[in-house]
């Protein structure tokens, strides 16, 4: 497999990922205000500030209303991480890996960007950027479901499914920092729970949670079930071992096998306290440079090694 053919199908698959979980996450947001009691301090700058693009929003726009901030994430092509602009990347990496995919594949990225295209003028409604959120949702999932059963377990598969996997594990550390910053911000009691389970629900992960908690949601529990289960797809350490069996699959795998490890070492190296949230921050910029580690370990090792 061409080295720059495996660069297009794995950022293929982040590109996908992202946009889905943009879309997951700013619906839920929206959902999370109007269930938080009157008076709670949650302002949708919030969501720029999880995803570390102050300084970029900040040249781009000057308040930070909903409208600026739903804009700049959804629909603003000057933004590189927008949904608009991930999906116009997966795109392209689709068109010019379609030789190697499901004729499907490509119909499906091809008409989610055609829909944000049509819609992202519009996404100041609320009620039209759910719908459009929703079927960019639905549309992920869709893609999914149609590679892991319509795709041969060969190497267009394993780079696809590392890409999609680093992805969604950052993801994850962005949702909990999320979680911590909305918290830490906040002196309303009882808000706790309201806050965790909106957040399980942008993951999919709130009934998984309750089936291997058992008990009423807490923060504690939240942070240890996304950060270190076993058996959970959207938990950073799952999607951290799975890339480690993955690379095994591919030649001079050791690189990124070893910065997969690392990162599931420096989990187990973490203790959540309930009620004491304050360091969670620091600890998801730790586990978020850990993860660009393996990305660049993928780069070193499988795309740029001709150049090296």
């Amino acid at each position: 497999m061409l080295s720059r053919v495996a660069n297009r199908v794995y950022w293929l698959a982040r590109y996908m990922e992202r946009a889905e979980d943009m879309a997951k996450l700013a619906n839920v947001y929206a959902n999370l205000m109007l269930d938080m009691p009157k008076g709670t301090d949650i302002v949708w700058y919030n969501m720029i500030t999880i995803m570390d693009a102050e300084e970029s929003f900040a040249e781009l726009y000057e308040d930070r209303s909903e409208n600026s901030v739903m804009s700049y994430l959804i629909s603003d092509e000057r933004n590189p991480f927008s949904l608009y602009c991930s999906l116009a990347f997966a795109r392209e990496n689709t068109r010019t890996a379609r030789d190697i995919l499901p004729t499907e594949a490509w119909e499906v990225v091809n008409e989610l960007y055609l829909l944000a295209k049509k819609e992202k003028d519009y996404v100041s409604t609320r009620s039209r950027r759910y719908q459009l959120l929703t079927q960019i949702i639905r549309g992920g999932q869709r893609l999914e479901g149609m590679l892991t059963s319509g795709l041969s377990r060969n190497h267009t598969y394993t780079f696809l499914q590392m890409g999609r996997l680093l992805e969604r594990a950052d993801t994850t550390t962005r949702i909990l920092d999320a979680g911590s910053l909305i918290l830490s911000g906040n002196k309303l009691k009882g808000t706790e729970g309201i806050v965790w389970m909106n957040l399980l629900k942008a993951m999919n992960a709130y009934q998984m949670y309750r089936q291997a908690v058992r008990r009423q949601v807490a923060s504690k529990d939240v942070i240890d079930f996304l950060l270190k289960d076993a058996m959970f797809p959207r938990a950073v350490a799952y999607c951290a071992e799975s890339i480690s069996i993955l690379a095994n699959r591919l030649p001079n795998c050791a690189p990124v096998a070893e910065k997969a490890q690392a990162v599931i070492t420096l989990l187990n190296s973490f203790t959540a306290k309930q009620g004491d949230i304050a360091h969670l921050h620091d600890f998801m910029d730790k586990v978020q440079i850990a993860l660009y580690d393996i990305d660049n370990a993928i780069s070193d090792t499988w795309f740029n090694a001709a150049i090296n």
